[in-house]
């Protein structure tokens, strides 16, 4: 399937394969374990499905050296090895998108696969692996997994980058720079939560990128820069960010108003749907609990407790950060818990009430306060 024709590149997709016939020389800037670096002499940039997300075992005496494994994928594809630039994920190729951005005589592409379920990272979270001569192997505060690092799950997010004009190699690290910031600002946008800490996630553990821009020739300049003030700057931040977006609906079923929802708010805390359950079989009679249970999927997408939560979220946040000063927080934390209350309970005019109940109990930490408080809130809400 040809995707799109350009005079400088086809990029077509074929079974598990996404790839790029350059049919000029590039400047290509990529992430690749083979062909990486800063290349002129490609012929090809590809992504490809190597596994699926999860439980993919490699057969016995399968040679799993990236010259082998780039090999074996290139001739699957009917690539040339030695001029093509490989970068693999467990993410569907037929969730592909394509972002476009344009001003003037600049254009920018990006053709995207991303998921974010099993593998979201923030930036400085703590790893998992650690790299060796021999290879990488798990750190001792990680349990031994039977798979790699580039394997463990579906999450992952590739970019292949398509600049029109030339640029120089160091504009085509800056390039790298914003469409990380694009991609970063999807996961953000959308308040996805890191796996490996309570934070935001800012992108996947095993993101891989590849930026091409044609050679200089003739009469033709080179670009010089990449940044958030100028032109191709804008390009490249807004098409990843929309290819990544549409990405993650797509391989993940994940949008913005999908994460409109209590536990999408507070879920990285400690306030998740069992969390919730369990606060409510400890507070409340049975007949009662149960009723909460058989009615947490309304609850938790209320839009207006979703935005309370969403709101304690951030003071939660902020606090880590040392934005806000923990004795402010602690009163904010109330204030916004007590609000979540009067959410759930559909009554804003109890506001002062559902703080006094909660005051008590204010020194829950902010997850225990906040499922405290949705219980609370729905226990009050049909007297």
């Amino acid at each position: 399937m040809l995707l799109e024709d350009t005079d400088r590149y086809a990029l077509r997709r074929q079974g598990r394969y996404l790839y790029a016939d350059l049919k000029r020389p590039h400047r290509v800037l990529s992430t690749c374990r083979v062909n990486g670096g800063v290349r002129e002499d490609l012929t090809h940039i590809a992504n490809h499905q190597s596994c699926e997300g999860v439980g993919h075992l490699v057969p016995p005496g399968t040679d799993l050296s990236r010259e082998a494994v780039h090999a074996r994928a290139c001739s699957e594809a009917g690539l040339p090895p030695a001029t093509t630039a490989l970068m693999a994920t467990a993410a569907n190729m037929q969730c592909a998108v394509l972002g476009h951005a344009a001003y003037a005589d600049l254009s920018v592409t990006v053709a995207a696969t991303a998921g974010v379920l099993s593998n979201a990272t923030r930036a400085g979270d703590p790893a998992g692996w650690h790299e060796y001569p021999e290879g990488s192997r798990p750190l001792e505060r990680v349990p031994d997994s039977d798979v790699s690092p580039d394997a463990r799950g579906s999450g992952t997010i590739v970019t292949l980058v398509f600049i029109s004009q030339p640029c120089t190699p160091a504009c085509l690290v800056r390039a790298a720079t914003l469409v990380t910031e694009g991609k970063s600002t999807a996961v953000l946008d959308l308040r996805m939560p890191s796996i490996q800490s309570s934070g935001l996630a800012t992108g996947t553990g095993t993101d891989q990128i590849a930026i091409a821009a044609p050679l200089a020739r003739g009469d033709d300049w080179e670009r010089h820069w990449a940044g958030g003030h100028n032109t191709l700057g804008e390009l490249l931040g807004r098409a990843t960010h929309d290819a990544v977006t549409r990405c993650l609906l797509l391989q993940n079923g994940v949008c913005a108003e999908l994460r409109r929802s209590l536990c999408s708010a507070l879920g990285r805390h400690g306030c998740h749907e069992t969390a919730l359950c369990e606060r409510a079989r400890a507070e409340l009679d049975p007949e009662t609990a149960l009723l909460f249970e058989r009615n947490l999927l309304a609850i938790i997408h209320d839009p207006q407790s979703a935005a309370a939560a969403y709101g304690l979220a951030e003071i939660v946040d902020l606090t880590r950060a040392g934005v806000l000063h923990r004795e402010v927080a602690r009163e904010s934390i109330l204030n916004q818990a007590a609000l979540l209350a009067a959410a759930v309970a559909v009554a804003p005019e109890r506001f002062a009430e559902f703080r006094d109940l909660l005051r008590h109990r204010h020194a829950l930490d902010p997850a225990d306060l906040a499922a405290l408080a949705v219980v609370t809130g729905f226990a009050h809400k049909w007297i």
